[in-house]
């Protein structure tokens, strides 16, 4: 009997030792989770599967973080063992804590990794610690780091792109247009918001494309050689001849476009709106994209602060403007926008979908918007004050950003001028948002569905879709269902007046059983 017990123990751990040892060569993870957003995607793998050196990834990682990012470091250690599973033994990590050498330290800041400052409390009084959470990968003599990891959000995103940017053979290459000012070097004593308003409109999306392919800026002056896609921030005047044939050039060479551009100029300050006039829009409508002369108004929007005088005070007022679309209306048939966060609008215009080129829809507004027409461009702030909007619209949705392919047609096909000029494409394709603040500093760029929107259309019109799934797959935004004013009455006044309700009848219930017990024992003893 004893030696039976025996023979089955050693069987039993045989079996787990054998299972230990497959699952190192069959690793796999099962995701519960909705968006699999634990489990590696496809991308990811694919990215380490298909390495042909060793890669090393040194995570630089204090064991004495403050409380709030307890877990982080067991999160980052979870998905680069993840990532070594699938490396087929390419890629290996490990863990050190550079606040116990000075070493380690000085190893640390030259790849890229300096130590945070954050406050803690620690025996009933703050103080603040130095910590380091960071990651340098190294390939083939190069690196690349992610110097700090506060947010485990997006994460893979981030440790996939430093992988496909170390591993590949150069940066993809994307253009800006027009021309912003070089970003000066940091200056001394100038608040921030001052130092961007200094180096121009684009500093955020200019920063974040800059991650992941190589960035430079044309004024059209030159054809465009080489290059994945354009960014068009948009134009207040006609373009030289020059431009607009070498920017058509661009296009017959299957260029891929996202084009930022007003069809109205409004100025908030004055509320006055008009027209852009530019032969931009000539071109666009003879390839068939046309933007109507019109502004979309919709009651699901932002607000603009304005001054009121109120007895002796001045007090800023919260006004919802239409004119400030907020869009959760999208394609969800289309990978750019189908997880994309609620993006902004700033004076947006209509696109026109009657068009002789292939056309998707991408962003709508609202089914409660409107439009508001040239010649009456109203754009008066006045009318919305002081007033329940959700009523004022409801003739929406209307397109306002999407993408055309089809066969384009050369602005410039037989011209005597241009006896050179490419004379149509079907591999072009031009996504157009009519918004040129879009992905302004001071417009929308702060808004984190913008420049998730404006990441995701360059990566998509460079070929680098599989980033994209990679970007969005944490992210799920579910804003509430939109309401009537007289359902919130109703909803803020039961919740007011239920629990009081609730709290009389069970009052009443106990005590009619108190009279009904007392009335049993009074008959009881008499």
């Amino acid at each position: 009997m004893k030696k039976n017990i025996w023979t089955n123990t050693i069987i039993f751990v045989a079996i787990i030792i054998f299972l230990n040892l497959v699952s190192i060569s069959m690793f796999t993870r099962i995701d519960f989770t909705k968006g699999k957003i634990y489990a590696l995607a496809k991308s990811s793998k694919e990215s380490v599967r298909n390495l042909e050196d060793r890669l090393v990834v040194k995570a630089y990682f204090s064991q004495n973080l403050p409380g709030e990012y307890a877990d982080t470091r067991r999160l980052v250690q979870d998905k680069l063992a993840d990532y070594q599973a699938y490396s087929k033994g390419k890629l290996r990590y490990e863990f050190i804590d550079p606040a116990s050498e000075d070493e380690l330290k000085q190893e640390a800041q030259q790849n890229g990794i300096f130590p945070a400052s954050m406050r803690v409390i620690e025996n009933d009084k703050f103080e603040v610690r130095e910590v380091y959470m960071g990651l340098v990968f190294h390939h083939q003599g190069k690196k690349e780091s992610i110097p700090l990891i506060q947010d485990t959000r997006g994460l893979e995103y981030d440790i996939t792109k430093t992988i496909k940017k170390i591993t590949s053979a150069g940066l993809k290459k994307i253009a800006l247009f027009p021309v912003q000012p070089e970003q000066p070097q940091q200056m001394q004593g100038y608040p921030q918001q001052q130092q961007q308003q200094m180096q121009g409109d684009y500093t955020s999306i200019r920063q974040m494309i800059s991650d992941n392919y190589e960035l430079s800026q044309t004024d059209l002056d030159e054809p465009l050689l080489d290059v994945e896609a354009l960014i068009f921030t948009g134009v207040e005047d006609s373009l030289a001849n020059e431009q607009l044939y070498n920017l058509d050039q661009y296009i017959m060479n299957g260029g891929k476009i996202v084009m930022f551009q007003d069809r109205i100029t409004a100025d908030l300050q004055t509320q006055t709106a008009e027209p852009l006039r530019s032969n931009l829009f000539n071109l666009l409508e003879h390839y068939g994209i046309k933007i109507k002369t019109n502004l979309v108004a919709d009651t699901e929007c932002g607000q603009i602060n304005i001054q009121q005088q109120r007895g002796f005070f001045r007090m800023n007022t919260p006004v919802s403007y239409p004119f400030l679309p907020l869009v959760n209306n999208v394609n969800k048939e289309n990978m750019m926008v189908k997880n994309v966060e609620q993006m902004q609008m700033v004076f947006v215009s209509e696109i026109d979908t009657v068009s002789t080129l292939n056309y998707e829809p991408l962003l709508y507004s609202s089914a409660k918007s409107g439009l508001v027409s040239f010649p009456q461009l109203d754009i008066g702030v006045q009318k919305f004050m002081n007033k329940d909007i959700t009523g004022m619209y409801n003739e929406g949705p209307f397109n306002i950003g999407g993408i055309f392919t089809g066969n384009f047609i050369s602005y410039f096909a037989g011209s005597e001028d241009y006896p050179d000029a490419i004379p149509a494409t079907t591999d072009a394709e031009i996504i157009v948002i009519p918004d040129s603040e879009f992905i302004k500093d001071s417009g929308g760029a702060g808004m984190k569905g913008n420049s998730e929107f404006a990441l995701n259309a360059v990566d998509y019109l460079a070929s680098e879709s599989t980033l994209i799934e990679i970007r969005s797959r944490e992210v799920e935004y579910k804003p509430l269902k939109e309401i009537s004013s007289g359902a919130k009455k109703f909803i803020r006044w039961i919740n007011i007046l239920l629990p009081s309700i609730l709290l009389i009848l069970v009052g009443i219930l106990r005590y009619q059983k108190e009279l009904q017990r007392r009335k049993y024992l009074g008959e009881l003893y008499e």
